[in-house]
């Protein structure tokens, strides 16, 4: 109740948390000690137990599953340096940045929601069809021998029965469905003249109708509230302007001129188009008339600001921008004021796409990725990744160690304890295939249980069975990304981490056991 009271005041004054912010923020860290000591409830329970020793397995359940989820709660709280999370020693994947997935917010910042998982592919470029019940993206993926594609696909507005629309394979941006639903824009790149071109699809999938040339590089950006026209851009005349042209190919015009201009959006009543533009050295996001004219600045900030894109009633506009160093999706009234981050996650990448807004305006679409991309320094691959298991060697040992000091640690429980935090973390990041292997470091870990016996009066069973727990853990961790995805860090560096979890488990030990027969000064 305390915590909880003191959350409300807390995002009253400092706003709500995202990302780490979220994990470390000290009412939340108020509510995951409350969570603590519910989940333990059992397990002190049984310390005052003086038969508890001799119980059999089954009444020692509950005490194992509090430890169990007490070590889950804290894992939780340090998921970002969790290695089966993240795990920074595998071999980075060929793909110069982390694959992205597609997500959905609210357009107050609440409720993000992951819609997809790729799983191995990448997912961008998210737009709700006219009605709000489907959502139409691009998939991109890797064809052996082949250059990489992305193909169009249609899934529910929850996310589920995804359906590949494009026929050939090709590399698509940004569907786009008409306003009546019954095709979809796109641009693709063409091979024979190597230019990305704008074709429309039939909205139940098929071939696409090629609308321009294919000799200039043109990209889709919109369709007028009407569905007869369609605002692109394109360098066919140097550097990149705004056109409109009708969907059967007739009547293009230029819109802008000078400096780079690209990214435009038409608003539900059709009488202003947002566009950005650097025509003061930044990216920043414009409107004007449907002819061109009325050019005047949108939205004003000191750093990049694009890809702007209208609500349904007209009256916000969602954008992409880099304030803080770091790109996210921002709301703001209709004539600029009013700005808002509703991601406020400085962890995620988003992709090369504008906001994608839901039928009813309350919801917004964004394709991101949450991990560094691969070329990411090695330094810091390495640094993170290492800090992330000897953090972990500490907390697995400790929770350990505390059941031992208890004796509520019987023969089998390691298994539950480790496979089920195991299970509980691989729902973050959908790493399910590092699961049999913390399953496997469980049972190796019980048949050390069984033949150690460590007790309290047996110091050195104590030191030993506190040194090769976290080495057979992470020793088995080590041989599952060598068996899945293989292991990116040399000889030196990981073996030298299972190392180092060994010598943590060790000094853990110490402060159970004290050393030669030294004993904790007791105050009178």
């Amino acid at each position: 109740m305390l915590g909880g009271g003191a959350d409300l005041v807390w995002h009253l004054l400092f706003g709500v948390e995202f990302s780490v912010d979220a994990l470390l923020s000290p009412t939340h860290l108020v509510l995951a000690a409350a969570g603590v000591l519910i989940v333990t409830g059992s397990l002190r329970a049984a310390w005052r137990d003086p038969a508890r020793e001799s119980r059999r397995w089954l009444a020692r359940i509950p005490a194992v599953l509090s430890l169990a989820l007490s070590l889950s709660i804290f894992t939780g709280f340090t998921q970002f340096v969790h290695p089966l999370v993240d795990p920074w020693a595998e071999v980075s994947p060929v793909a110069a940045t982390a694959a992205s997935e597609i997500y959905q917010v609210d357009a107050d910042g609440a409720h993000q929601t992951r819609l997809t998982i790729s799983r191995g592919a990448s997912d961008g470029s998210p737009v709700f069809s006219a009605d709000g019940a489907f959502i139409f993206f691009t998939r991109a993926r890797a064809i052996a021998g082949h250059d990489p594609v992305a193909d169009v696909f249609r899934m529910a507005a929850d996310g589920s029965d995804a359906t590949r629309l494009s026929g050939a394979p090709r590399w698509y941006l940004g569907p786009l469905p008409s306003p009546d639903g019954k095709l979809v824009g796109v641009s693709f790149f063409r091979q024979d003249t190597q230019k990305w071109t704008i074709g429309l699809l039939p909205a139940t999938g098929g071939d696409a109708r090629l609308l321009t040339d294919g000799q200039s590089n043109d990209i889709l950006d919109g369709f007028s509230p009407d569905g007869t026209r369609l605002l692109f851009h394109s360098d066919r005349e140097g550097q990149d302007q705004i056109y409109i042209i009708g969907v059967d190919g007739s009547g293009r015009s230029r819109l802008t001129s000078g400096s780079s201009s690209w990214g435009g959006s038409w608003s539900s009543d059709g009488r202003t188009i947002a566009f950005n533009s650097n025509r003061t050295g930044r990216l920043q996001i414009y409107s004007m008339s449907p002819d061109g004219s009325n050019q005047r600045r949108l939205i004003t900030s000191n750093a990049d600001d694009w890809l702007p894109s209208w609500s349904p009633d007209g009256t916000k506009i969602a954008f992409n921008s880099n304030r803080g160093g770091h790109a996210q999706v921002y709301v703001a009234r209709a004539d600029g004021t009013g700005q808002q981050n509703v991601v406020q996650n400085s962890g995620v990448q988003l992709d090369a796409s504008a906001p994608g807004w839901s039928s009813d305006g309350r919801h917004l679409l964004y394709a991101a990725s949450t991990n560094p991309p691969a070329d990411a320094t090695p330094f810091f691959r390495q640094a993170l990744g290492a800090a992330g298991i000897i953090v972990q060697a500490a907390l697995l040992i400790g929770i350990l160690l505390l059941g031992l000091c208890g004796a509520t640690l019987p023969v089998g429980s390691l298994t539950l304890i480790v496979g089920l935090n195991a299970v509980l973390l691989s729902f973050l990041q959908d790493q399910y295939r590092l699961i049999p292997g913390a399953i496997l470091a469980g049972v190796l870990c019980d048949i050390l249980l069984w033949r150690l016996r460590p007790r309290i009066g047996r110091p050195g069973s104590i030191r030993l069975f506190s040194v090769a727990v976290p080495v057979i853990a992470y020793a088995c961790y080590f041989l599952s990304l060598q068996l899945t995805t293989g292991i990116g860090w040399s000889i030196h560096l990981w073996l030298g981490t299972i190392v180092v979890a060994g010598i943590i488990g060790l000094l853990m030990s110490y402060l159970v056991l004290p050393p030669f027969g030294a004993t904790p000064a007791v105050r009178a």
